[in-house]
């Protein structure tokens, strides 16, 4: 009698399960984005998340929190109820960069979320002043240069374990030269320096460079990514440009609590998937210089391990701390 007792207590369990995961969503979704409103990551959060809110028929409310690299967003969605409701729209700054930079964080990065699906990914662009270029147009150059005159160049970045510091970390650590790091209150700010030439080089997300490169005001040496980028197709990579190997981008994707039942998690990502898949909503990525993703949880689980991996050992050549 017992057990009949537990398969039927187990067989209703599963079945209330499934019923979760079929009405899913039956009230407004909290898309928790980890930047502040006009941001790339607000922008992924928008795109799709007007795709899911027209599918759903469910308002989707986005709640911006800016602000401790990450943390202050990854917070509130490692705490709240494990339904699905509340979700991360988080980046690869906040997801594998913080805790190698923080010692003490509020939640547990490796046992706090569950992923959901990568959304997508933006290369940096490494670009110089138009006069520094005239002699360092090109990587090998850049490398030459460095390597002649050591801790003499310098870079601008937007502040101690951002995207735009470790994109030019990793390229010191992979050239094995020493660049001088200037840290800027922000992305405008940073890009304003290169063209005024207080600094002769940056890494800057290709959305933000694009518009200078074309105007004349910055020169393009190559992108970030693995491949080429489809917003700069004639732009070589880092890696085929000198330095085999180098790889940064940033990248944005989709986690909710810990403990979220696991065909919640299966519906949210199928529904994700869909939203990808729309032309428009691949479009309107594309616009801004970003590559449309799309993964399984498994998959995007093991990709956030890696890359975490990668950039400990960056944070901890650098001698990187949290400020």
């Amino acid at each position: 009698m017992r057990v009949f007792i537990l398969l039927a207590v187990a067989t209703g369990a599963m079945a209330s399960t499934t019923v979760v995961a079929q009405s899913f969503p039956n009230k407004p979704v909290r898309f928790v984005v980890a930047s502040g409103p006009g941001g790339s990551t607000d922008g992924v959060s928008r795109i799709i998340g007007d795709k899911l809110s027209e599918v759903w028929g469910q308002q989707l409310v986005h709640d911006n929190r800016p602000g401790a690299g990450g943390i202050l967003a990854a917070e509130i969605v490692a705490r709240a109820v494990p339904d699905g409701y509340t979700v991360l729209v988080g980046t690869s700054a906040g997801l594998s960069v913080s805790p190698s930079i923080y010692k003490k964080m509020p939640y547990d990065p490796d046992k706090a979320f569950a992923p959901i699906s990568l959304a997508g990914t933006q290369d940096y662009m490494l670009i110089a002043n138009p006069a520094a270029a005239s002699s360092m147009g090109s990587v090998k150059e850049l490398i030459a240069a460095a390597k002649a005159k050591p801790g003499f160049i310098s870079f601008s970045h937007t502040g101690s374990g951002t995207g735009t510091h470790l994109a030019a970390e990793l390229f010191k650590s992979a050239a094995g030269v020493d660049l001088l790091s200037v840290p800027y209150k922000n992305i405008t700010a940073a890009m304003i320096a290169v063209m005024s030439g207080e600094v002769p080089i940056s890494f800057v997300s290709i959305y933000t460079a694009l518009p200078q490169v074309r105007s004349g005001k910055a020169k393009a040496l190559a992108v970030t990514g693995e491949k080429r980028s489809p917003a700069a197709p004639e732009l070589p990579t880092v890696s085929e440009s000198g330095l085999p190997g180098y790889e940064s981008r940033n990248w944005y994707g989709f986690l909710a609590t810990a403990g979220t039942p696991r065909t919640v998690i299966d519906k949210l990502n199928a529904d994700i998937l869909k939203a990808l898949s729309h032309k428009e909503v691949r479009e309107r990525m594309t616009r801004q210089g970003m590559e449309p993703g799309g993964s399984t949880p498994d998959e995007f689980a093991k990709f956030i391990r890696s890359e975490t991996a990668k950039y400990a050992r960056v944070v901890k050549a650098a001698g990187i701390r949290g400020e």
